[in-house]
């Protein structure tokens, strides 16, 4: 009898631990969900990462999570929740460059200096949501090449769900008296194949910001740095609108 009450109380008590190990590890998962689910705008900027991006108020608006994606880059979303890209870690969001037009419309402009190598990056897009002439390429690319002063052709690639256009040029400024007077542009159009009247427009550019210091600014890293950017848009399609 003795043997039976032991193996009953043995029993009793790992069903009692089973049950108390599975509540700590739901209630672990459910505090982890919590964290998650506080957005950076919202957290105090000293347990943020130590970064422009998430230092700066108004661009942390835009971050989904302090996550780091690649090296150097995290996560931004529109405010639309059109899109979604890749942003680079030392960016700041710039209100003089950017706009939220009705439901349809939201142009983001941002930029960055790395102090090391002396390189000012200027960025910006432009999303459509709804426009008949953002499924026409042709239009898209006569729009952007009019922004871009530029009258050449323009290399399209797909991804699985995106048609991307991308086109470059180098400036040079003989009207500067200074050694680095060039810049690089890389512009295009990024069409989503999936939904129709959907797209975006990009500008980036990468100059020398102080004329006193040496720069470091090399064509293949800053067209690497875009193709980063533009091959990580994704659009944010809401199936329950179809």
């Amino acid at each position: 009898m003795k043997k039976i009450i032991f193996i009953c109380f043995s029993l009793l008590l790992a069903l009692t631990g089973g049950c108390s190990m599975n509540d700590n590890e739901k209630n672990s998962k459910n505090n982890e969900n919590k964290t998650e689910a506080v957005k950076p705008k919202d957290m105090d900027p000293k347990d943020l990462p130590q970064v422009p991006a998430f230092q700066d108020e108004k661009t942390r608006e835009y971050m989904v999570s302090t996550k780091e994606e690649e090296p150097g880059y995290y996560l931004l979303e529109s405010k639309l929740k059109g899109f979604r890209m890749l942003f680079p870690a030392d960016g700041e969001y710039l209100s003089r460059r950017s706009s939220l037009t009705g439901k349809n419309k939201e142009s983001i402009g941002f930029n960055s200096y790395d102090k090391d190598t002396n390189v000012m990056f200027d960025g910006h897009v432009t999303y459509y949501k709804e426009e008949s002439f953002v499924n026409e390429p042709e239009t898209m690319l006569d729009i952007v090449s009019g922004k871009n002063d530029y009258k050449g052709e323009y290399k399209k690639s797909s991804k699985k769900k995106t048609d991307i256009y991308f086109a470059k040029k180098k400036d040079i400024f003989d009207d500067i008296d200074r050694k680095y007077n060039y810049s690089y542009s890389y512009f295009g159009y990024v069409k989503s194949t999936e939904e129709d009247n959907l797209g975006l427009e990009y500008a980036f550019t990468f100059g020398c910001k102080n004329e006193n210091q040496p720069c470091s600014l090399d064509e293949e890293k800053a067209k690497n740095k875009v193709e980063k950017l533009i091959n990580s848009i994704t659009f944010l399609i809401d199936k329950k609108e179809k």
